[in-house]
């Protein structure tokens, strides 16, 4: 113990002696060699091992932390991929539910147009017909007027000439009455 001790306070006299031994070659050098070694290995027992454990241990925690965020990132990457996945293969079929219903509406708008527009086509029809026939109607009534008011005109002028003032009155009387009833109907 107390040739460890010289060797740890005084390293450059177990050197010295060491070197001296050594050109002899003697056990004493040896043993000062293992017991220098002994005393090495204690201390680096005694102060670095510890510090040693703890760096490992925390290094290996480090490890296992960082292995166990890459494998749950790993797996939500998988996860995420498989519903891309998924979600990609449902976007066909999407998008060919879209189309199918775009062409149905379609059909339905323009069907809806058609009938629209026929409706329309009827209506104007219809009305060109009523207002043909109230035009027919109006004109025929004008000219039975004109016709009347000529006749009349002529009838005056003719009986007045050829008739005695009392058959005149008597003949325009009632050809104005038959006129009258003509152009109330």
């Amino acid at each position: 113990m107390a040739a460890a001790l010289a060797a740890v306070l005084a390293p450059s006299a177990a050197m010295a002696a060491g070197e001296a031994a050594e050109s002899q070659g003697s056990w004493l050098t040896l043993l000062f060699f293992a017991a220098n070694f002994l005393v090495f290995a204690f201390i680096l027992g005694r102060f670095a091992t510890p510090q040693a454990r703890k760096y490992f241990a925390d290094r290996a925690v480090s490890i296992r932390t960082g292995l166990s965020r890459a494998e749950g990132a790993l797996a939500e990457a998988q996860e995420l991929a498989s519903r891309a996945v998924a979600r990609m293969a449902t976007i066909e079929q999407d998008l060919a539910q879209l189309a199918s219903e775009l062409d149905a509406e379609t059909a339905y708008q323009a069907g809806r147009m058609v009938e629209s527009a026929r409706a329309a086509a009827q209506r104007i029809a219809k009305d060109t017909e009523l207002g043909a026939a109230a035009m027919a109607d109006a004109a025929q009534r004008r000219v039975r007027q004109r016709l009347a008011a000529t006749a009349a005109a002529l009838a005056r002028d003719l009986i007045g000439r050829h008739f005695e003032a009392h058959d005149q009155g008597r003949l325009v009387d009632g050809f104005m009455e038959r006129l009258g009833r003509e152009v109330q109907r």
